[in-house]
C-alpha cells in the first residue's frame, strides 16, 4: 500500500489542525483519502502538552495513519473518509462540518 501524508494545516479561527492522507493500492487500481482534523483541546489532552510542537502534531497524524493503514484493503470501500478528533459530541459535529466544507 502506498501512503501519501499531506501537510498539517492549522485553522486558527476554529482552533483546529487538519490534514489529508491518501492511500493507494500497490497496483494503483484503488485509491482512498482520509481527511482528518483534531481540536486543540483534544490534542492538549491526548498529548499532555499545551504548546504543541511540530513533532507533537506529527505524532498525532502518524497515529491516524497507522489506524487507517491497519484497515488494509477494506479502506478502499469508500473514496473519502472523514476522521474527527474532539472532546465533545458538538466538537465532533463541528469538525465534520468543517471537513466537508474544505472538500467542496
Amino acid at each position: 500500500m502506498k501512503i501519501q501524508v499531506g501537510n498539517i494545516h492549522e485553522e486558527f479561527s476554529r482552533d483546529t489542525y487538519w490534514a489529508r492522507i491518501r492511500f493507494e493500492s500497490d497496483d494503483s487500481s484503488k485509491q482512498s483519502t482520509v481527511i482528518t482534523c483534531a481540536s486543540h483541546e483534544y490534542l492538549w489532552d491526548k498529548l499532555g502538552v499545551r504548546d504543541l510542537s511540530k513533532e507533537d502534531l506529527e505524532k498525532w497524524l502518524n497515529a491516524v495513519v497507522e489506524k487507517w493503514k491497519a484497515k488494509e484493503d477494506s479502506i478502499f470501500k469508500e473514496m473519502v473518509y472523514f476522521d474527527v478528533y474532539a472532546n465533545t459530541e458538538e466538537g465532533i459535529e463541528n469538525g465534520l462540518i468543517f471537513l466537508k466544507t474544505i472538500t467542496q
